[in-house]
């Protein structure tokens, strides 16, 4: 139960609640330890450290191959957790500005007269660094296409989130996470690409921990 006042929420125990605080007191137990009331456990919160945006590189208005870029990372020490799991998450903004014109006809692998495409394939990767060895635990693609028939260009610029969260079962010591993102394929022409404004966090718990 609870009630507000001036906009302001308060917690109201039950009677029955009291009494039980009560009894575990007497007994000389913690309420909190009983399995339906579980003590909460310590949880470690680490940010992300010098967060920078990818802005790719176009060359007349095709995306240059093989980019890579770290986004952020976080370093996490759980050496003092038992049995520790951690939490990844991970958020940015995807930024695209192109457009495309229908193929030419002669080009034996153009598309049917009229039909354009335009594609962005992102690979976004959690690297996992322990002890010097680095591994990564986690993948996601992004794949954004966009197609049009007719005679009309095909014109898009648009921003959308990214997010992502990840668990991660890890031994006890100090660990670094980095969000890296690379590109794949890419459809169009290009004025931009980027991906801005990443953050990434992580928290930490003990799944043993009392």
């Amino acid at each position: 139960m609870g009630y507000t006042n001036n906009g302001i929420y308060y917690c109201d125990e039950s009677k029955d609640r009291e009494k039980e605080r009560v009894k575990y007191k007497e007994k000389g137990e913690n309420f909190c330890s009983a399995p339906k009331h579980p003590a909460p456990k310590k949880i470690l919160l680490e940010c992300g450290n010098h967060p920078e945006d990818a802005i790719f590189e176009i060359d007349g208005g095709r995306v240059e191959e093989h980019q890579f870029f770290v986004l952020d990372s976080v370093l996490v020490d759980t050496t003092c957790l038992f049995r520790p799991i951690v939490k990844i998450e991970f958020s940015s903004i995807i930024y695209l500005d192109a457009e495309t014109e229908k193929h030419c006809g002669d080009n034996i692998d153009a598309r049917p007269f009229g039909q354009k495409e335009l594609e962005a394939d992102l690979l976004f990767e959690l690297i996992r660094i322990c002890d010097g060895q680095k591994e990564c635990v986690q993948s996601w693609r992004y794949l954004k296409r966009f197609e049009i028939e007719g005679d009309d260009r095909l014109e898009v610029e648009f921003s959308e989130p990214f997010t992502v969260t990840f668990c991660d079962k890890v031994c006890p010591g100090c660990c670094e996470y980095k969000m890296v993102v690379s590109g794949r394929e890419f459809e169009g022409d290009f004025d931009s690409l980027r991906v801005v404004k990443p953050d990434l966090s992580a928290l930490a718990q003990g799944l043993c921990d009392d």
